[in-house]
């Protein structure tokens, strides 16, 4: 029922926009609409849940369908996008102590909607906007402002992007009964006591970017990111198992702050040959380190096709908080077995296909297909695949 309710919403959606196209066309000004249709299908497997305190499988299936309306008319451009990502979790269902198909699906569902203009005179774009998603365990509302500004010459572009989550953790909303947000989840034999005494989280985000043309082949980028959170840092039903066999609930701190820098160089090769390189340095206060190195090659076939391969390595030290099930020394103030926070190496390799069916017909049904393929292993043995179909269906005017 919940599947049927998505996929009516995504059709009655695309029939509205359909409806709404813009009856007059000015030729002097850009005058666009489009719909992008995008599934994702992942899926996940390993041995180390941080629901039942680092082990135990973490078997995962995501069902993502999405829809994003795009007009831009003029200097205006309005962008939105309804989506819900289906989930089905065997881990999870080990927060209950009674086994049942409800407690190992989930499903979360989002709305986003932004504003933006473009300024000709002054190079300079900016959007706002807002968005919210909600599941049963959770409910966030993210508010976000960009701007952008191209130097004289329009070989410099600076950026800048600041989006706020508010985020409350509290199940109940979805449920029947209550329709409200009534109280945190907490793993079955812990519900004795209430471990924490509040239940909202907020995160700040800050991107910033320089990007400089060097020459008609060569593209450089500079990125800084930075966060902050505060507020209920830790999973409620994430169980932690000491060495002297006690139990209790991750505690965390209820601040983080993360820095992240990132370096990209793209480059154009013998016309039909693009390359991208990215190197990632990242680091927070849990004290997590991270370094990443990724390569993208893409490769135009035709003016219609084109076929992409992409590889990304990460190592990743561990956070002072961590220690996997039953080494955590009881009486720490903070402790978690969650291995995203473990030492471990990453390797995730990449396929892609782009397709332009219908590209030199003046009426087309679709402006773009396509699909990409990723498969990703952690050194702890957590193996996904993740597969993506996206495709473009023009609007006329």
């Amino acid at each position: 029922m919940r599947q049927f309710f998505i996929l009516a919403s995504l059709i009655v959606f695309y029939c509205f926009s359909k409806n709404t196209r813009a009856q007059n066309k000015d030729s002097l000004k850009v005058n666009k609409q489009k719909i992008d249709v995008v599934y994702n299908h992942y899926i996940q497997d390993g041995s180390n849940s941080a629901v039942t305190g680092g082990i135990g499988t973490e078997k995962l299936t995501v069902y993502g369908p999405s829809l994003r309306y795009v007009k831009q008319k003029g200097r205006n451009t309005w962008d939105i996008k309804m989506g819900s990502d289906i989930i089905s979790s065997a881990s999870t269902d080990k927060i209950d102590s009674i086994p049942s198909s409800a407690s190992i699906l989930d499903a979360r569902t989002y709305v986003n909607g932004s504003f933006g203009r473009y300024q000709p005179k002054k190079r300079i774009s900016w959007d706002i906007g807002a968005g919210a998603s909600i599941e049963s365990d959770y409910f966030s509302f993210s508010p976000h402002f960009g701007i952008s500004k191209v130097s004289s010459n329009k070989m410099r572009t600076i950026e800048a992007q600041f989006t706020a989550f508010i985020d409350d953790l509290r199940w109940g909303r979805l449920d029947l009964v209550y329709l409200r947000p009534v109280m945190l989840i907490y793993p079955d034999e812990l519900r004795d006591r209430e471990w924490f005494s509040i239940y909202r989280r907020q995160s700040y985000n800050l991107n910033t970017g320089v990007t400089q043309i060097i020459n008609k082949r060569n593209v450089v980028g500079l990125f800084l990111f930075a966060s902050r959170q505060n507020g209920l840092l830790s999973t409620p039903f994430h169980r932690v198992y000491f060495n002297n066999d006690s139990l209790a609930v991750e505690r965390l701190p209820n601040e983080r702050v993360r820095i992240s820098t990132t370096l990209k160089w793209n480059s154009f090769i013998a016309g039909s040959w693009i390359v991208k390189n990215a190197l990632d340095a990242y680091g927070d206060n849990f004290g997590v380190r991270g370094f990443a190195i990724s390569h993208e090659s893409i490769f135009k076939v035709s003016s219609k096709l084109s076929l992409s391969g992409d590889v990304k390595g990460y190592i990743q030290s561990a956070s002072r908080y961590f220690a996997p099930y039953k080494e955590h020394n009881f009486g720490s103030d903070y402790f978690t077995s969650d291995f995203d926070l473990s030492n471990f190496q990453t390797l995730k390799l990449g396929l892609g296909l782009k397709w332009k069916p219908y590209l030199y017909k003046k009426k087309q049904p679709l402006d773009l297909i396509s699909l990409r393929y990723h498969y990703f292993m952690r050194s702890n043995g957590l193996q996904s695949h993740a597969l993506s179909l996206f495709m473009s269906i023009p609007i006329k005017n």
